[in-house]
Order: C-alpha cells, then sequence, then structure tokens
C-alpha cells in the first residue's frame, strides 16, 4: 500500500497526468469562488435588517462562512470535477506500470456522472452532519475517528468502483470489493488522510486515483495467482 501511494506521488510528473490534474483544480477553485460570491451577494441583496452597516457585516460574515463551507467541501468539488478526466487520469498510470494489459472498456459519462453526484452527495451530507462536533470540546476528541470511518468507507468503495469496471464486470467488481473490504476501507481512510491535509487535499482526486489503480491491480493479480495455485 505504502509502495502504490509513493507510486501516485511519483506520477505527478506525467504530463498525462499534469493537464487533468491542473484542469480539476482550477474548477473546484471556480465552483468555490462561485459558491463564496453567490452567498455574499445574496445576504447584501437581501438587506435582513435594512439597516445599511449591519447588512454589509452580515454580508461579510455569511462570505466568510460560505468560504469555510467552500474550504470544508473543495476536495469534493474536486473529485466531482476529476470524473471529467479519470479516464486520462488511469490510462497513464495503466500505460506507465500495466503496459501489457488490454484495451480497458471505461463506464460512459452518464454513469461517471451519476457516480460523482452521488458521492458528493454522501460526502457533504456526512461530513457536514459531523462538522458541528468539531466545536464541542467533550466531541473533538470523536471527531476525527468518525471523519475517517465515513470517509474511508465513503472514499474507498467509490475510488475503487471508478478503477475497477474498466477491467471488469460490477458483479466481479462487487464480490472483489466484498472479498477485499477491509484492505479497501483502509486504502480509503488514506485517501481521505489525503483530502484532509492543505495543499494536499489540491491533488488528493488524481493520486487517489492513481492509488487506487495499483490498489485494484494488487488485488486482481494476487486473486489471479491464488486461482492458478488453486488449479
Amino acid at each position: 500500500m505504502i509502495q502504490a501511494l509513493i507510486l501516485a506521488f511519483e506520477q505527478l510528473g506525467d504530463r498525462r497526468i499534469q493537464r487533468p490534474l491542473l484542469w480539476t483544480i482550477l474548477l473546484a477553485m471556480a465552483a468555490s469562488a462561485l459558491l463564496i460570491a453567490g452567498v455574499s451577494a445574496a445576504f447584501a441583496l437581501l438587506e435582513f435588517s435594512g439597516i445599511t452597516f449591519i447588512d454589509w457585516a452580515l454580508a461579510l460574515l455569511g462570505g466568510i462562512a460560505a468560504a469555510f463551507v467552500a474550504w470544508m467541501l473543495f476536495p469534493i468539488l474536486a473529485a466531482e470535477f476529476l470524473y471529467i478526466f479519470v479516464d486520462r487520469v488511469v490510462d497513464a498510470v495503466e500505460a506507465r506500470h500495466y503496459p501489457r494489459l488490454p484495451p480497458p472498456h471505461p463506464a460512459s459519462f452518464w454513469q461517471y456522472t451519476v457516480a460523482g453526484i452521488r458521492l458528493a452527495l454522501l460526502m457533504a451530507f456526512f461530513n457536514l452532519l459531523i462538522l458541528p462536533l468539531s466545536f464541542v470540546p467533550f466531541a473533538q476528541v470523536i471527531y476525527p475517528v468518525l471523519y475517517f470511518i465515513i470517509n474511508g468507507v465513503l472514499l474507498g468503495r467509490e475510488f475503487f468502483e471508478i478503477v475497477a469496471p474498466r477491467r471488469m464486470d460490477f458483479a466481479a467488481v462487487r464480490k472483489l470489493r466484498r472479498k477485499h473490504r477491509i484492505k479497501i476501507f483502509v486504502s480509503g481512510v488514506v485517501i481521505a488522510l489525503l483530502f484532509s491535509i492543505p495543499l494536499i487535499n489540491l491533488i488528493a482526486p488524481i493520486v487517489a486515483t492513481a492509488f487506487m489503480v495499483h490498489i485494484f491491480h494488487g488485488l486482481r493479480e494476487s486473486g489471479n495467482q491464488r486461482s492458478e495455485l488453486q488449479s
């Protein structure tokens, strides 16, 4: 698993990776900026109190709150936009490290879109649900545990199901995922850790995709080797 993570970071120098990485960051930043601007404008236009300086203060506070939420949701936005480029990232990793593989069968754009929306909604819902715990003194120890458990499950499953269907049908993907659910969960925790580190979270979706490609092929090859030994 450590080797898979190292290989994922090493490939950031690959030109085929750099373009999707740049676009993912730019699109996520643009979406975050629109969120902040939209909330600030809404507060300014609604004029809650009718008193100018109070309304401007509320608009400022609303903008700050929106900026905080945008920062918290930035990895989710980046992961959402990653689905546009996921095939390019996986193709680059497989071309470098698994050149003997036959051509893949990537999912349709619609399937990626549905998967991206599902991931974004689930992550946003559960992370916003537990977020208040981070402000409660006696619950601040519980918050990071819940954060990594929830996001480990969601991210491990989702990134595995981004990569695996290119090489296996969905029934086989689910079977392999259930068989190795502990390792996939731990991989998800690693991805969640990447998403939680400032600056690293900007590149986390790309690194996570490359990382999961190596995890998937490792699990698949180990399964093939066991089948050959049994036969």
